[in-house]
């Protein structure tokens, strides 16, 4: 509600929405656009964020439904990513102090009079009087719209890497984001100048979901700090587009077979990507060269508008589609590498010997500080240790170096090359990370991409079974193709067990030590447990019959089906995480 103005009786919205009265300025930013559509997509994008975890692709609404009509899925993921720019450009606006037009008082404009906004990124919302909100301006709603849709044309009708799992892991990735703690309102992106009326009335008022959010993490005394909790990611908007947007794109152009095949073919993707991350590297070049035509300028132009923008954007989505390729054994050592850095495991609270327990995680980030300030050594054991540490200090002196400031320069941790850091051939070092919070930032973001790659182990029974079959499809079609040289119908119970144990069950262990998402951190792992414990009772009978299933579809060339989820009575059960 604006001072002095009547109560606004319109329906709340979420954390992007602003609750304003009408004046000139509005009205002037209201260009009559097809706000039917904007409104759907609001509301859209409201209903996917706001399902249950589990329920992703296995919501009952027909708005929610997992469905196979390719207009229905390109609504949805444009929903999603169309408020994710929204909200970026809104933020935009309010780091700059930008106003409804550019002015701060005085005469009135005349409303033929077109503003010319500083960042030009800017002129892709407009204010909607109507809805009381921000939307993007026509032609960059349609040109969002139109590449949500080649890129889901692009993807081929494969088993499992098809546009309906882009679709699933989207919805997923951002569902992930929107349960993300928030450290602070959004209003603290704003100066506290409010000389300018518009400006001080356009803050965004964060919803009751946010603020749940930042309410459930309780963290223990001692702990915390500044972008302790979500480490920036809830109050990145450039960082919850890229992560959309990252899911979109992932798998676009995947061939149906998995890597290692394509090396051994010499595809010429392989040629052209040096045998490295075959599928990823094409989907990442398949996705930025269709930004690339004069189509999408528009669209381009208010996600990146400056060369830094664009530097970072790139780097976001290059690493988080990079990081899906699973079956690279050194990018999975580099990831876990960097999770350790940032992320030292540390299994108990210092002094009081007790597990870290629900909140683990924002102990285990906090424990060598809490060690530092709270474990102090006997004086004699520091005595010993100080004259210990100054003899070997002497002892490497002068037998590896000539001068103190050389052993200095080795005792010093910091210029260790690894994971934060690494040297040119002039000498000079090249830090990763400007802080541990961002090195952290990035271990978490990589865990979130990759659990949202395979968010339907953690989900639903029902989801898991579904895209489990089509997995095996894929995989069987490349089999008999003659491509897969072995059968992956051998042992489809035993290593489904085998992937829960050894990767889904650490990552979702991962996903609730990072602390991000509060207590709600434990709903991945509880799924996850359950599927796995539920798949060891009847993956037996179910592996039978999918198998069954995939050969008589694929040797008759029949479409896919899913009757295991009725034959089974497959059903869900799920404690209340909200």
């Amino acid at each position: 509600m604006t001072m002095g103005s009547a109560p606004d009786t319109r329906p709340s919205r979420r954390s992007s929405s602003w609750s304003t009265g009408t004046t000139f300025s509005e009205e002037l930013f209201d260009d009559g656009g097809s706000t039917g559509l904007v409104d759907m997509n609001e509301e859209l994008a409201d209903l996917l964020t706001n399902q249950r975890w589990h329920e992703v692709g296995n919501d009952p609404s027909p708005s929610c439904a997992a469905s196979s009509d390719f207009d229905v899925m390109v609504g949805q993921v444009n929903a999603l990513l169309s408020t994710r720019l929204r909200d970026l450009l809104v933020a935009r606006k309010l780091m700059m102090g930008d106003g409804a037009g550019g002015w701060a008082g005085g005469d009135r404009p005349d409303r033929s009079t077109h503003i010319a906004h500083p960042d030009p990124s800017l002129e892709g919302i407009r204010y909607d009087r109507r809805l009381g909100n921000y939307v993007l301006v026509d032609s960059i709603s349609e040109s969002m719209r139109r590449y949500v849709s080649c890129i889901g044309g692009l993807y081929n009708e494969v088993g499992f890497h098809s546009f309906g799992h882009a679709v699933h892991v989207t919805v997923s990735m951002n569902k992930l984001l929107s349960m993300v703690c928030i450290n602070r309102d959004f209003d603290d992106l704003h100066h506290s100048d409010t000389s300018n009326n518009y400006d001080a009335r356009a803050l965004p008022k964060i919803d009751s979901h946010a603020s749940r959010r930042r309410c459930s993490l309780n963290v223990p005394n001692g702990v915390g700090g500044e972008g302790t909790y979500s480490f920036g990611i809830g109050e990145d908007p450039m960082i919850l587009f890229a992560m959309v947007f990252s899911a979109l794109i992932h798998d676009v152009g995947h061939k149906g077979v998995p890597n290692s095949v394509l090396v051994e073919e010499e595809d010429g993707l392989a040629i052209l990507h040096n045998d490295v991350s075959v599928a990823e590297q094409n989907s990442l070049q398949v996705a930025f060269s269709m930004l690339q035509r004069d189509e999408f300028a528009g669209l381009k132009r208010c996600i990146c508008p400056t060369p830094e923008n664009r530097r970072f954007f790139r780097k976001m989505v290059i690493s988080m589609v990079m990081v899906t390729d699973i079956s690279d054994q050194e990018r999975v050592q580099i990831v876990a590498s960097r999770w350790n850095a940032a992320f030292p495991p540390v299994s108990f609270v210092p002094e009081t010997g007790a597990d870290c327990g629900e909140h683990g995680g924002a102990v285990r980030r906090h424990s060598r500080s809490f060690q530092v300030g709270h474990q102090q050594p006997h004086p004699l054991k520091k005595a010993i240790q100080s004259t210990e540490l100054k003899a070997a200090i002497s002892r490497r002196r002068f037998s590896m170096f000539s001068t103190d400031a050389a052993v200095e320069e080795f005792a010093n941790e910091s210029r260790r090359l690894g994971i934060r850091r690494s040297m040119d051939f002039s000498g000079m070092l090249l830090d990763a990370y400007k802080s541990v919070n961002q090195l952290q930032q990035h271990a978490v973001l990589e865990t979130m991409m990759n659990a949202a790659d395979v968010a339907h182990t953690m989900q639903s029974f029902r989801v898991f079974v579904k895209w489990n079959k089509r997995l095996l499809r894929e995989l069987y079609v490349a089999h008999k193709s003659g491509r897969l040289c072995f059968d992956p119908c051998e042992n489809w119970y035993e290593n489904q067990i085998g992937f829960f144990t050894y990767y889904i069950l650490p990552l979702s262990e991962k996903m609730k030590n990072c602390g991000v998402f509060g207590h709600t951190g434990s709903v991945f792992e509880y799924f996850a447990a359950e599927n796995k414990k539920r798949w060891m009772k009847e993956g037996e009978g179910i592996s039978e019959r999918i198998i069954r299933d995939v050969k008589e579809e694929v040797e008759r060339g029949l479409p896919e089906s899913c009757p295991i989820l009725d034959v089974f009575g497959v059903s869900d059960y799920a404690p209340n995480f909200s």
